[in-house]
């Protein structure tokens, strides 16, 4: 009888026993759905992979394709590799129709190589006196290191009356980054940017994230350098100050003109994929893509800086 009683009293309800059972039959049923909705749509694929990676007859030709995506070395084989290959083919048509450069796959060499030379890039941002009421500022490109480098020397730089911003050979960046740094110019809540994508849904307008109602800089002036290196991110640095603030005044020449944004994606292994998946644009609705913004004083001669001093003075 003791016995008896241990067990049913470690014994669940017939009514959780019930939920339980009832809960694992309904997860099991709509995981199986999930797999063959997913081998249904994926069929084509799977035996087009199979086909050539496993029996097309002529190696050498696949080894050429494979070299020519992935590089000498692709270390799984033809069926592991496979996907990365067709990624690497189809991203390179993509280029070939439009020209978008910058929709591609990565391999895990070149990819450490963007990031080392973004990392080292923005170590080259600096700043120093002009003069008694002027500072000068490097901005290599639009990353999380300008933007921690602006945002931990801004009680500096707000010292001063005005400011000589160099954007020259700025190829851009992060929007996020580009949000930051424009917050720290213009007025919290005003529009600094729009992002354009397919699906409207996902369109979004970015705004000035500054952390008090008044931004963090309140120069006399802005002076913005800019050059036909000037690109993306930095681009939309520039619309975001001259369409917000009356003090600016940009000197150079036009800027490359790229008002697109992509999305990367770590894949395995190593590698990644970039896609260009955002329109651009001004916080007016304007874009620059393939036109660039020119400046309001076209220079160029020896010393900018010192024409910019000039136009303060």
């Amino acid at each position: 009888m003791k016995q008896k009683y241990f067990q049913s009293a470690y014994r669940l309800p017939r009514s959780r026993r019930d939920g339980w059972y009832t809960f694992f039959k309904v997860g099991f049923f709509t995981l199986l759905a999930v797999v063959i909705i997913g081998v249904y749509f994926s069929y084509d694929y799977w035996m087009f992979k199979l086909l050539i990676s496993q029996h097309y007859a002529f190696t050498e030709t696949l080894d050429t394709l494979f070299e020519d995506a992935l590089g000498e070395g692709y270390p799984r084989g033809y069926f592991r590799d496979f996907d990365r290959m067709v990624i690497a083919v189809v991203t390179e048509r993509i280029r070939g129709i439009d020209q978008d450069w910058y929709t591609n796959l990565r391999t895990p060499q070149r990819h450490r190589a963007i990031r080392e030379t973004e990392r080292a890039d923005a170590q080259r941002a600096f700043y120093e006196a002009l003069t008694d009421d002027t500072v000068y500022v490097l901005v290599p490109n639009i990353s999380t290191g300008t933007r921690q480098f602006m945002v931990q020397n801004q009680d500096y730089l707000a010292s001063y009356r005005n400011i000589v911003l160099d954007l020259r050979g700025n190829y851009g960046g992060l929007l996020l980054d580009f949000q930051r740094i424009a917050s720290l110019f213009v007025e919290r809540g005003n529009v600094i940017g729009h992002e354009r994508t397919r699906l409207q849904l996902l369109s979004s307008t970015s705004r000035s994230r500054a952390p008090r109602s008044e931004p963090a800089f309140d120069f006399d002036n802005i002076i913005i350098l800019q050059d036909d290196r000037t690109a993306s991110a930095a681009e939309s640095l520039i619309m975001a100050l001259t369409q917000n603030l009356d003090n600016v005044i940009t000197v150079g020449d036009t800027t490359f003109g790229k008002g697109i944004g992509q999305v990367t994606i770590r894949l395995t292994g190593g590698y990644a994929v970039s896609a260009t998946v955002l329109v651009v644009e001004g916080p007016d609705g304007e874009h620059v893509h393939n036109i660039g913004i020119p400046p309001d004083r076209i220079y160029d001669g020896d010393d900018l800086i010192a024409y910019a001093l000039n136009l303060i003075q």
